[in-house]
């Protein structure tokens, strides 16, 4: 295979060919049975140009794919720690407004037992009283 071919194929891709690419350069050649000079050379370059091109797409789709996904993840780590946050500071608020309700409801019972408490004792005191009223 003529120099030429892969010289041109170099300048397309700006790079230098590796053994690989020059083996199937030289398997085309064979296959098709082109010659150094062949204008279809020109062709074949240019296909094989825009497929390292659109080879190149699933990578930079993934890429772009993991960095989103990053950031999605990085947000909504975000967002979980906040409704963590949120959750904690709501449970707070109930178990405080509970705790209230148990304390006022135990003061209510309490209040309740020595109102009854206070008038047996007052009722038993008056009955003394008239007891002790009645005999002087």
């Amino acid at each position: 295979m003529d120099e030429e071919v892969v010289s041109n194929f170099e300048k397309l891709f700006r790079r230098a060919a590796t053994s690989r690419e020059r083996e199937q350069l030289r398997h085309m050649q064979q296959t098709l049975g082109l010659y150094e000079s062949d204008a279809l050379w020109l062709i074949v370059l240019a296909l094989q140009y825009y497929e390292s091109l659109y080879l190149q797409y699933p990578k930079a789709i993934g890429q772009a794919a993991s960095e989103i996904l990053d950031d999605v993840k990085k947000v909504s780590d975000r967002v979980i720690r906040a409704s963590a946050e949120s959750a904690k500071a709501d449970l707070a608020k109930a178990v405080a407004s509970v705790a209230r309700d148990v304390a006022r409801d135990t003061a209510r019972r309490q209040m309740t037992q020595w109102l009854v408490v206070g008038m047996f004792a007052g009722a038993g005191l008056l009955g003394i009283g008239i007891f002790i009223g009645a005999r002087l």
